[in-house]
């Protein structure tokens, strides 16, 4: 009798373990993939982006049946030329931040209160000449 009991609970037992790996497979499959709803002129559209290999498909709905089509990558020409571009762009970028970091010359401060200066003198001298002439 003690041989009947077991069986059914190493069959739950082994059920149970085949459950879980599906479910997790499932779940694995599902975080692999990203999809991005389209609105391509009221027709429902996604894109399928598999976040493992960077694969990009286009899926759609025609007569009730999803069909997902890769979209193809760039030529390696068109590919070098944006390689080139964001290389071009990140030291640019790299340019800019070092110049943000060093701060700015006393002689520049210098300049620059300088020519404020000059500035609002020639603004105030506008302003006392134009009540001078409504004075008059």
């Amino acid at each position: 009798m003690k041989h009947l009991m077991i069986w059914p609970r190493r069959f739950l037992m082994a059920a149970m373990v085949v459950v879980i790996a599906m479910v997790a497979g499932t779940a694995a499959h599902a975080e692999r993939f990203q999809m991005i709803e389209l609105n391509e002129n009221g027709a429902k559209a996604y894109l399928r982006i598999d976040l493992e290999s960077g694969a990009v498909s286009r899926c759609v709905q025609n007569d009730s049946i999803w069909q997902c089509r890769a979209i193809e990558e760039r030529s390696s020409d068109a590919q070098a030329a944006l390689d080139s571009r964001i290389a071009e762009l990140e030291d640019r970028v790299a340019l800019l931040e070092a110049e943000q970091r060093d701060p700015p010359d006393v002689a520049q401060l210098e300049d620059a209160l300088d020519m404020s200066e000059q500035f609002m003198r020639r603004f105030f001298g506008m302003v006392q000449d134009m009540k001078k002439d409504m004075a008059q």
